[in-house]
């Protein structure tokens, strides 16, 4: 399993980043293993975990993320 975390400073854009999220994983025919986040104080911290790992590598690459290992 690959974990991506990609952090969000703006919580006001939680909406319209998963729908961006969901959207580009939808359009590059990927289905992630899971998909969440957490609320943290400021921030949200996003986590998708991808059984490929050249899958995990483009989205984190797509949403300045990283594999987290």
């Amino acid at each position: 399993m690959f974990r991506v975390e990609v952090c969000l400073s703006d919580v006001d854009a939680l909406v319209q980043t998963v729908e961006t999220m969901r959207g580009w994983l939808r359009d590059q025919r990927f289905s992630p293993l899971t998909f969440g986040y957490s609320l943290l104080s400021a921030r949200v911290l996003f986590r998708i975990d991808f059984d490929s790992e050249p899958q995990a590598d483009a989205f984190a690459k797509k949403f300045a993320g990283a594999i987290v290992l």
